[in-house]
Order: structure tokens, then sequence, then C-alpha cells
């Protein structure tokens, strides 16, 4: 009897050696990562759509891995969301320029996301460390460019229309003699076609600013991001 309280008092004895081994283990480990995660510079930004970008995802710099996203949490208030986004940069001797854009991008076959670093705009000035941009989705790509060709179309149309009415109603040269009001009428209506013609190239330019408007509103509004120092 004595000997079996003895065993159990070796095995329990063995037991919290092992476990005080297994703790210091873990807590090692983890403060050695603590300590070079410390050496890494981390950055942290705010953006409205991440598009599938997931924690441990690949920071890129010009096409150049230089780190991973490190957490990511999904702000939301009444009247906003917001998805914060930290991450590091691996790379040594790495300091990204004031104003970097930040944004979402494709990285792979599979659909896999990365988050794309890009130097700062130099006509748009900004003091802000780093300045997130929306990811462009497909459909938004898209319907941008089908209302674009759908505006061509309509110009080409009008074009194409007017153009045919003023080659049908061209005055002609009769072998007859031609009366002088008679010739007054046929440049009259010339006239009026060119006139119409001229009109069709001035909505044909207009509603070709009114395109570039459009698509340069759209980068606009995908360009505007938050940004967190």
């Amino acid at each position: 009897m004595k000997k079996f309280d003895n065993l159990r008092i070796y095995a329990w004895l063995e037991f919290a050696i092992w476990l005080l081994i297994i703790a210091f283990c873990v807590f090692g480990f983890r403060y050695y990562h603590h300590k070079q995660m410390q050496q890494f510079k981390s950055y942290q930004i705010f953006m409205n759509d991440v598009d599938g970008l997931i924690v441990g995802s690949p920071v890129r710099f010009l096409g150049i891995q230089i780190g991973h996203v490190t957490k990511m949490q999904l702000l939301s208030s009444k009247t906003s969301s917001d998805i914060y986004v930290k991450f590091i940069i691996t790379q040594k001797d790495l300091t990204l320029p004031i104003g970097a854009i930040a944004t979402v991008e494709g990285s792979g076959l599979g659909g896999s996301k990365s988050l794309e670093i890009y130097p700062p705009d130099k006509d748009t000035p900004t003091d802000k460390i780093i300045v997130s941009k929306d990811s462009t989705r497909l459909n938004r790509v898209m319907s941008l460019f089908n209302q674009i060709f759908k505006d061509i179309e309509q110009i080409f149309t009008t074009i194409g229309h007017t153009a045919t009415e003023l080659s049908s109603d061209a005055p002609k040269v009769q072998k007859n003699i031609v009366t002088p009001v008679d010739a007054d009428k046929e440049v009259i209506k010339f006239n009026s076609k060119l006139d119409k013609l001229i009109e069709a190239d001035k909505k044909f330019k207009k509603s070709l600013q009114n395109v570039r408007k459009k698509h340069k509103e759209s980068e606009n509004e995908s360009g505007k991001g938050k940004d967190n120092q």
C-alpha cells in the first residue's frame, strides 16, 4: 500500500514537471515571437471595402512582397462602417513614403488577394502616412464601360443619320439650266444639313467630355480613403 502511494506521488510529480516544461516552452515561443514582431514596423489603416483580404495576406510594394496582414476588425456604427487593417513590414530598413496609396488587388489565379502599396500621388500632396483606396470591383468597371459604349453608340448613330440625310439632300447639278431661286433653295437645304452635322459634332464632343467626367468621378470616388497612423 505504501509503495502504491509512492508511485502515485511520483506520477503526479512527473506530470507537474512535464506541465512546467510545456508551459515554459509555450511561454518562451510566444515571448520570442513577440520580440520578433516588435522589430518590425507596423501600420494601421481603415478601409471601406477589403474585397476578400484576410489575415496573413501578403503586403506588396511595387509588386515586391514586404510584409503581411496581421489583424483585421470590422468597426460599425449607426452612420458608417469601416474595416480596421493592421499589417507589418518584414523587410528591414524599409519605410513607406508619406502619402503612400494602399489598395486591395488580386495576387493569383486562385482569387487570392493582397494589399498593394503604391508611391504617393505627386499631384495630390497629403500629410497622411497611408491613404487607403477602395478596390475596383469587376462589376463596377463593367458597368462603367457599358455606359461609355452606350454613349458612343448613340453619338455615332446620330452622326450616321445626319450624314445620310446630308448626302441624300445635297444639291444635284442638273444638265438643264437652273434658275437662281432653285439654286438658292438647294443651297439653303445643304447648309441646313451641314449645320445639323456641325451640331452633331458638338454633341459628340460634349458627350465625350461627359464620359471622361464620369470616369474621373468614378476614380475619385474609389480613391476616397481613410488612414490611421
